[in-house]
């Protein structure tokens, strides 16, 4: 098992185990697709990242890669409405937004 299960006493990982297993005969039959049932996915996702299953995504790279591209897309770029000059709303943003107006615009898909 990884480290955060290690953290976890043995019970409640068993308890978390036997959750997790249960949990995925539900998906595996087809619930977690029933109108009520996005409980399941939800429930399963937390208890694999509880036990450790899921590791946490690194974001910073995908950050910088899209703080550099709107860099260049706002300058290439003017307000649609007053032709003022854009900025990103904030870091990791695909937004922009306009000084003038206070226009929004989405730049990036």
């Amino acid at each position: 098992m990884s480290t955060a299960s290690q953290d976890l006493d043995p019970e409640t990982c068993k308890r978390l185990g036997d959750q997790l297993i249960r949990l995925g005969d539900m998906m595996g039959d087809g619930l977690h697709l029933e109108p009520d049932g996005k409980w399941i996915s939800r429930e399963y996702r937390q208890v694999a990242k509880a036990l450790g299953y899921i590791k946490k995504e690194d974001r910073s790279a995908r950050i910088t890669e899209i703080n550099r591209l709107m860099d260049k897309r706002t300058a290439q770029v003017k307000c649609r409405k007053c032709d003022g000059k854009l900025k990103q709303t904030r870091s990791g943003a695909k937004r922009a937004k306009c000084h003038k107006c206070e226009s929004l615009w989405q730049l990036l898909k």
